[in-house]
């Protein structure tokens, strides 16, 4: 696979140690200060009282501990308490069984950046890089028990044609089992689930910590538009809306990438290395398999995207993820993301400024920002300035060239999650915009599936 930094200026792998990546997401939500953390607590059962849910657990003492909140949000894992409490299946997408022996390794001998996968026959191992040193994998044939496999002389002989097994620091040995599943639905009533807890994936396609954070997404800004900002408590049948099928699509990738690779016959290895083989010969599919292009990306289509007023623009850019260039505001260098915040954003592309009374006053309802993005080599202004109306921005990079190329004198109405509502001129734009808003404010948006009831309107949360 080979690295690159992609059109949302994130490179498209990263090797994470996830202790140390826990470590700095709990800080960072404690630096917020609106938010608790509490360990060592089990969640014993969760009611949905109409009006805010109640969580029961034990404590580390076996003191019972009671909590309410208008949500709640199960991130809880492969085996969610809620998922269980909610009485929904995880259901098998495909028939896939995988078992694989994990090594994790500090200060391993090879510093490389390269992943190696061997595919065999028999046996399928890799070994890929890691923050602190490296991971190495073997999978398990369907004869052998996980003890087999995690006892120190099988390693010593698996090991032995890459490495000498005794010279490892070994900070963890476990057997993860791969399955491709999803629930039904992802939320009932006031209860959502997210990650793990609602959808599992084989690791071949490296999407379920994306897939997770992606869910984290989509239902975080609208769980803030309805407890902060009054919205209708059914925009949150949007989530499953949006979310299920982008998910059934990436689970479906990844389990066709693990079977290619769990492939445990002669001829079919031979039929499998044979067609990549001949694909290497050409330029185009190797570009396509080298820089993950198979994982799907991310397009919405549902109430909250508006359809494209121009023939092909769609397929472009609405109902998909922008992309994220670097920018200059007043002489210092940004991102796109951080300047629009963490909120709605209008952004004009290379507009004219007689707009910005109408598109301010259209962001605001939105209750977010209006950005102007210019293009440094067309732009007059060498001034980028900011005023109490908008933010004026001039991209530095060329992440941006194909949305000038189509979208010059337009605006693009971008979500909280980053995805393209709709685009068009200001007129178009208006109505558009006012359809999302109709969608997010009114109690009469409906769903296929089991929405939460009302609630006080108030935007106040009720504590946890």
């Amino acid at each position: 696979m080979q690295g690159r930094i992609t059109e949302h200026n994130f490179p498209n792998r990263a090797a994470i140690f996830q202790p140390e990546f826990e470590k700095l997401l709990a800080g960072a939500a404690l630096d917020t200060q609106h938010v608790t953390i509490e360990f060592n607590r089990e969640v014993l059962r969760l009611n949905d009282e109409n009006d805010c849910v109640q969580v029961t657990a034990h404590g580390a003492n076996g003191e019972t501990l009671t909590y309410r909140a208008q949500y709640v949000v199960g991130a809880d894992g492969a085996h969610s308490v809620c998922r269980k409490h909610l009485g929904l299946p995880l259901n098998e997408v495909d028939k896939f069984d995988v078992r694989h022996v994990v090594i994790d390794v500090v200060d391993d001998i090879d510093p490389s950046p390269m992943a190696l996968t061997k595919m065999g026959w028999r046996r399928n191992f890799f070994s890929m890089p890691a923050p602190n040193g490296r991971r190495f994998e073997f999978s398990l044939r369907p004869d052998e028990t996980p003890e087999q496999l995690l006892d120190d002389d099988t390693l010593r002989r698996l090991f032995k044609p890459w490495r000498n097994y005794d010279d490892l620091k070994v900070i963890r040995k476990i057997v993860h089992t791969f399955r491709s599943r999803i629930v039904p639905q992802l939320s009932v009533g006031r209860i959502f689930l997210a990650g793990d807890a609602a959808h599992l994936m084989p690791i071949f396609g490296s999407q379920g910590m994306n897939s997770g954070a992606r869910d984290a997404n989509n239902l975080g800004w609208k769980l803030a538009m309805v407890i902060r900002h009054g919205a209708s408590p059914a925009l949150l049948d949007t989530y499953h809306e949006e979310r299920w099928e982008a998910v059934l699509k990436t689970i479906r990738m990844a389990t066709i990438n693990g079977k290619l690779q769990k492939v445990q016959s002669i001829p079919m290895s031979l039929l499998r290395d044979l067609f990549f083989g001949l694909l290497r010969l050409i330029p185009a599919a190797t570009r396509y398999i080298r820089e993950m292009r198979y994982i799907p990306k991310p397009f919405l289509r549902s109430s909250l995207v508006r359809p494209a007023h121009e023939k092909g623009a769609s397929k472009q850019l609405i109902g998909r993820i922008l992309p994220n260039p670097g920018v200059t505001v007043s002489g210092q260098g940004h991102l796109l993301d951080e300047v629009a915040g963490n909120s709605f954003a209008l952004i004009g592309i290379d507009t004219s400024e007689g707009d910005v009374g109408a598109a301010s006053a259209l962001a605001r309802r939105f209750f977010g920002n209006c950005i102007i993005v210019t293009q440094a080599a067309s732009s007059a202004d060498t001034d980028v300035h900011v005023n109490g109306q908008y933010v004026r921005a001039q991209v530095a990079d060329n992440r941006f060239d194909g949305i000038f190329e189509t979208y010059r004198g337009q605006w693009l109405l971008v979500r909280p999650d980053r995805v393209v509502a709709a685009a068009g001129p200001l007129s178009h734009l208006q109505a558009d915009a006012s359809a999302i808003l109709e969608t997010m404010f009114s109690e009469q948006h409906s769903s296929s599936h089991p929405a939460p009831p009302a609630s006080d309107p108030s935007p106040s949360p009720v504590p946890a």
